[in-house]
């Protein structure tokens, strides 16, 4: 009986053993199911914003493409209004230089003037000078309207200034040969002119208002002014590659930047251009 008892109490306790062990196997896979579950979930989770961060930037991607190309479609047809605009604007620039009877073209024009630069009532300042110079500029002759054309060129002179009443020592005035030794004075100058000019009914002769602006290219002398700008008024021909002409000016800048009467002289000349 006792070994009976002892037999059927060890299966017993075995069975308890096995029941216990498939229990903990069952909860195990149970469990490891779930994490299973838990990682497709968050596999399909991750799928998911990968899938619509993809069709995003597919989307800006189209966006931005279609943006490009509204931004190449407007620039193609700006670029095609300029050019229709342009080609109006030349073709009734054609047909106006047609109407004129005259077109654009260039000049070379030589030139000589004789010029003074001196106050008329103080004979006895000692800036007071006569001179003149030779120069060449080259123009564009452009018609505006019927009877009007704009020219604008750049030019050099070489001026030469004779005081022919004091003597000058480097900078200074030497006053002991005053009114008995003669000195001059040598400028290089590029200038720039603009004019509007008034053409007959013949195109080839007119009269023209206009400015000069310059600069002097070497060390100004005797304390003149490095920049000048002559108003001027003259008549201009058209004949070959030049227009000859007769040229009144006057520089409106004072020939010397000096203090009191000297700095106020002016340069007036009369210029013959070839």
């Amino acid at each position: 009986m006792i070994a009976m008892l002892l037999t059927a109490g060890a299966a017993f306790a075995q069975s308890n053993d096995s029941i216990e062990r498939a229990k903990q196997q069952q909860e195990l896979l149970k469990q490891q199911q779930k994490e299973q579950e838990a990682l497709r979930k968050q596999q399909l989770k991750e799928q998911e914003q990968l899938q619509k961060e993809q069709q995003r930037e597919k989307a800006q991607a189209a966006k931005k493409e279609e943006a490009r190309q509204k931004r190449e479609q407007a620039k193609a047809e700006n670029a095609a209004r300029a050019e229709q605009k342009k080609l109006e604007k030349e073709r009734k620039r054609a047909e106006n230089y047609e109407a004129w009877g005259r077109k654009p073209y260039y000049t070379s024009d030589p030139y000589a003037t004789v010029l003074t630069a001196r106050r008329i009532y103080t004979q006895n300042n000692y800036y007071n000078s006569v001179g003149g110079n030779l120069g060449i500029t080259f123009e564009y002759h452009r018609p505006v309207a019927r009877r009007w054309d704009f020219n604008m060129g750049v030019g050099y002179r070489y001026s030469v200034f004779c005081y022919s009443h004091m003597g000058i020592i480097g900078d200074s005035i030497n006053t002991e040969s005053y009114n008995v030794k003669e000195k001059t004075a040598v400028t290089s100058t590029v200038v720039v002119p603009f004019k509007f000019c008034r053409i007959n009914k013949d195109n080839q002769h007119g009269w023209y208002i206009g400015a000069t602006p310059g600069i002097m290219l070497n060390k100004p002398p005797y304390n003149m002014n490095r920049f000048r700008c002559d108003l001027a008024i003259g008549t201009q021909s058209r004949w070959l590659i030049f227009a000859p002409g007769t040229e009144v000016y006057v520089n409106i800048l004072p020939t010397y930047k000096l203090n009191g009467t000297a700095g106020k002289i002016h340069e007036f000349g009369i210029r013959f251009s070839l």
